[in-house]
């Protein structure tokens, strides 16, 4: 079937075009909105974003109106709505003249968005279960539908070669691909252990103030480190590719992650801290590495540079990690076709049901779309399967 969905954002605090992305940095929310509208758009979707964008438009499919269009009557499948920035409200959706069969509030954080109380949607799409749980216990909408899809990554051409993949990697790169503020100073700290190891360890940073709509500011120069500041997701891909490890300690409850998996899609292992999703994306030492505890202690920082050396040491075992999280299913379009499965599934009745196995949390019928079993009754997603 091919299905009309509207996906509207209110957030004022970025002005933006739709190939932003592709020409600096931004952060997760407004990535995943024009990402995903444009493997729906792929897949022979008809997608329409109403946004804070510069001019109406059309790029790669979608078309791109601005948000003072968003008073015209139209009609949709499917309505998704989102704030993930500025503001968080999504209190001017409250009126929005348009006609959908189903209508989503699609959540990317912690915070609460404002307006939720007054506004008339058919399900809640967390990207991650932990968020979920955040959901249920700390919004007050325990009883509102929802239901888990994850973010996606973008799936690199050639990444399939894998010798290629492997001879430009350096053994000794590490890499920081998100806002300073999140764990960038426990980075500095980790190399610095390495570098009393072997001098060769170095670091990449990647990421600023711009990925908010700021500007980045200078950061002090040390020894063994390179900041490229906020640079375009390709840019940030390329570089993953050519490093080893990917740090990720951090003490934010990540609400899903997507320097994550986009670390593990091109091969630099994440050395990470068990928060938020992070603790249901990263499977310790089979697709990355977990270090639990305070990041900003010496312990964790130790522990964290005896994994990377290790890592080092033992090209084999860091090779199998590579392979293992090169298999994470969550691209843009698989991502995509669950959200699909699931329209299918709730306006059509229609989906392909796990026999013999109820969901471990509430007992009900799990659903087997793209990316693996989804509950149908309560939502959650099961990255890794049903285990026992």
């Amino acid at each position: 079937m091919r299905w009309n969905v509207v996906i509207y954002c209110p957030d004022t605090h970025i002005l933006y075009d739709a190939t932003l992305p592709d020409r600096k940095g931004v952060g997760g929310g407004l990535m995943a909105r024009l990402r995903l509208a444009q493997a729906l758009a792929r897949q022979g979707h008809c997608v329409t974003v109403i946004a804070h964008v510069t001019r109406p438009h059309v790029h790669r499919g979608v078309t791109y109106l601005p948000l003072d269009q968003a008073d015209r009557p139209r009609t949709a499948d499917v309505l998704i709505l989102g704030s993930s920035g500025g503001a968080l409200s999504l209190e001017a959706a409250r009126d929005l003249p348009i006609k959908a069969s189903w209508r989503a509030v699609w959540v990317q954080g912690t915070v609460p968005i404002r307006g939720l109380d007054h506004l008339a949607f058919d399900c809640i799409i967390p990207c991650s279960n932990f968020i979920w749980h955040v959901i249920r216990r700390d919004w007050g909408l325990a009883e509102r539908l929802a239901f888990v899809i994850y973010n996606g990554f973008p799936r690199r051409r050639g990444m399939d070669c894998l010798g290629s993949w492997l001879r430009r990697r350096h053994p000794f790169r590490l890499i920081y691909t998100s806002h300073p503020d999140k764990g960038l100073a426990t980075a500095l700290k980790v190399l610095d252990r390495l570098r009393t190891r072997d001098p060769r360890y170095h670091l990449w940073v990647f990421g600023g103030d711009a990925l908010y709509g700021g500007q980045d500011t200078a950061l002090p120069s040390a020894p063994g480190v390179t900041y490229m500041g906020t640079r375009s997701q390709p840019q940030v891909l390329r570089a993953l590719e050519r490093s080893a490890v990917a740090l990720c300690l951090q003490d934010r409850l990540e609400p899903f992650g997507m320097v994550l998996t986009e670390a593990m899609h091109s091969g630099a292992i994440p050395v990470a801290s068990p928060v938020g999703a992070y603790a249901e994306i990263v499977r310790h030492g089979w697709n990355g590495i977990l270090v639990p505890g305070d990041h900003r202690s010496e312990e964790v920082q130790s522990e964290a540079a005896d994994w990377i050396h290790y890592l080092t040491q033992r090209p084999d075992w860091a090779a199998t990690l590579r392979r293992n999280a090169r298999c994470i299913p969550w691209d843009w379009d698989t991502q995509a076709r669950v959200w699909t499965d699931h329209w299918a599934w709730v306006l059509q009745g229609q989906g392909r049901l796990l026999k013999g196995r109820n969901c471990p949390t509430c007992e009900g019928r799990l659903l087997q779309m793209a990316d693996g079993p989804h509950c149908g009754t309560c939502g959650l997603y099961f990255p890794y399967g049903i285990q026992g």
